[in-house]
């Protein structure tokens, strides 16, 4: 049995560099690299009129306010010949033991270690993998299933449809088709809107063995730097969604179904919504279609930040988007995807987290439960009706 120490390595340290065109043309070998869009950087004098006057509650982190500026990442595909793939992990792998760092960026994020990896075992500091001689194998195969996609709707549409968009359009998916593990109904209804004449070849396998493997570096969060290649993929998905018109104007979006961030006055917050002619809208009753209609019409989306916020993509330029952000879970991905299509990105920050025994116990008992917050309702009522 072959008994390889495994290393992660960044894609551009150790492929050569090539334009898009070579990239894309025959042979295969040796593999490359190419960048296919630009990085930006929106500085705090541009950044900054865009989020005045529109923060709310607190603590605000600095982000926030737009000192940092915000940043729109370039985006790279790679080839790489003769690698090992292990499907539920977006990972690839080549002989030598490299592991491509785009492709476990997910994986690690939930599970710092290699040996998380099937056919991976600790030998002190050193990680050995082990693929299996039984291995199916194909000749190549485009890789764009990171792990957070398998079960996150806002992984999935922000960061595997975009980097499997990179890689379709430089024409590389006509020899190397589509690979990911067994996908869920809303994946193969996202991926027909976005790519109605591509199969994607679904196996359980737990490895198998590429001639080559092509892939974008937007498998690795690309929702926290996303670029004009997210504007491409929202034009080919409302392309393939029913017309926009007769949608509700004000939409929010529960997570009362979801253990892992509970607000304990969400029941409140919505019953005070609904009064204001908000519609409720429970994203995990709703196939993909509709979802998209639900919001494409609404001059206000409001919502906990989650992947149910992720269809936001979908609103009309110069829609509000007011995002709900617990202290101890801030993040300006929605903020920077807003910006990116012309919508108006409004945040309320509350405290987190609060007394494990304010949450319901339905909740606590539940896998993936983590924590609870409260809203504070009537403050962030103030907040929304300003801008109502």
């Amino acid at each position: 049995m072959v008994r390889t120490p495994l290393q992660v390595v960044a894609e551009r340290t150790v492929l050569a560099e090539l334009s898009p065109g070579d990239l894309a043309a025959p042979p295969r070998a040796p593999g490359g690299w190419a960048q296919v869009e630009g990085a930006d950087y929106i500085p705090p004098e541009i950044l900054g009129p865009k989020l005045e006057g529109r923060l709310g509650g607190g603590p605000i982190p600095d982000w926030a306010e737009g000192a940092p500026g915000a940043f729109r990442g370039d985006t790279t595909v790679c080839r790489v010949p003769d690698v090992w793939l292990l499907p539920r992990f977006g990972a690839v792998i080549d002989d030598t033991g490299r592991v491509f760092a785009s492709t476990v960026g997910e994986s690690l994020s939930w599970n710092p270690d290699l040996a998380a990896l099937p056919f991976v075992e600790r030998a002190g500091e050193a990680r050995l993998f082990s693929p299996p001689v039984d291995a199916p194998r194909l000749a190549g195969a485009a890789v764009f299933m990171a792990k957070g996609g398998e079960f996150n709707y806002g992984h999935f549409l922000l960061d595997c449809l975009p980097a499997l968009l990179a890689v379709e359009e430089l024409g590389l998916t006509a020899e190397s088709a589509p690979v990911a593990p067994p996908l869920k109904p809303w994946s193969r209804e996202l991926l027909a809107l976005a790519f109605p004449d591509l199969v994607v070849r679904e196996t359980r396998a737990r490895a198998v063995r590429l001639g080559e493997a092509v892939f974008s570096t937007a498998m690795d969060h690309y929702l926290h730097r996303p670029n004009v290649l997210l504007s491409r993929l929202r034009e080919r998905i409302e392309a393939q969604s029913p017309a926009a018109g007769g949608g509700p104007r004000r939409v929010y979006i529960s997570r009362r179904a979801w253990p892992m961030r509970v607000m304990v006055d969400e029941p409140v917050l919505e019953a005070a919504l609904a009064a204001r002619g908000f519609v409720i809208a429970r994203a995990e009753r709703l196939s993909v279609a509709e979802q998209i209609a639900l919001v494409r019409d609404a001059e206000v989306v409001v919502g906990p930040t989650g992947a149910g916020l992720a269809n936001a993509l979908f609103v009309q330029p110069g829609a509000r988007v007011i995002e709900i952000q617990p202290e101890i879970f801030t993040s300006w991905w929605l903020r920077d995807l807003v910006h990116l299509i012309g919508a108006d990105w409004h945040g309320y920050f509350c405290p987190a987290p609060t007394d494990p025994g304010e949450v319901a116990w339905r909740y606590r008992i539940r896998r993936g439960f983590r924590w609870g917050y409260r809203l504070g309702t009537e403050g962030f009522l103030r907040f929304l009706d300003e801008r109502l």
